[in-house]
């Protein structure tokens, strides 16, 4: 790949978007750690399949109206001790949606 170097002070546009799209990817990367682990954190506490819990972690997702990457994301969080407050605000919106049992954390725990 050969390109024109660049002067002091051009703006560097492919340099711009190459960031972004590296950002974008990192971000996919870790999102998808979080579903695997909460897949298997769901798996864990319902004792059911990896299918199940995927499924469930959907429906949770569809009745809450929250996107799948931040539902895993809290439950992993949760489960981690790590969950700040905007975290525990989102399960509280979706703990509900979950098994009977609830999640560990949630108000469901609490009450």
């Amino acid at each position: 790949m050969s390109a024109t170097p660049l002067s002091p002070g051009d703006p560097a546009p492919q340099g711009d978007a190459l960031r972004d799209e590296v950002a974008q990817l990192h971000e996919a990367v870790r999102s998808q750690r979080d579903i695997g682990m909460a897949i298997g954190l769901l798996s864990a506490r319902f004792d059911c399949s990896t299918d199940q819990a995927w499924r469930t972690m959907l429906r949770v997702s569809q009745d809450s109206n929250t996107k799948v990457r931040i539902v895993a994301r809290v439950l992993v969080a949760t489960h981690d001790g790590t969950a700040d407050a905007d975290d525990h605000e989102a399960l509280a919106r979706f703990v509900g949606h979950l098994p009977a049992s609830g999640w560990p954390g949630g108000p469901t725990a609490q009450g």
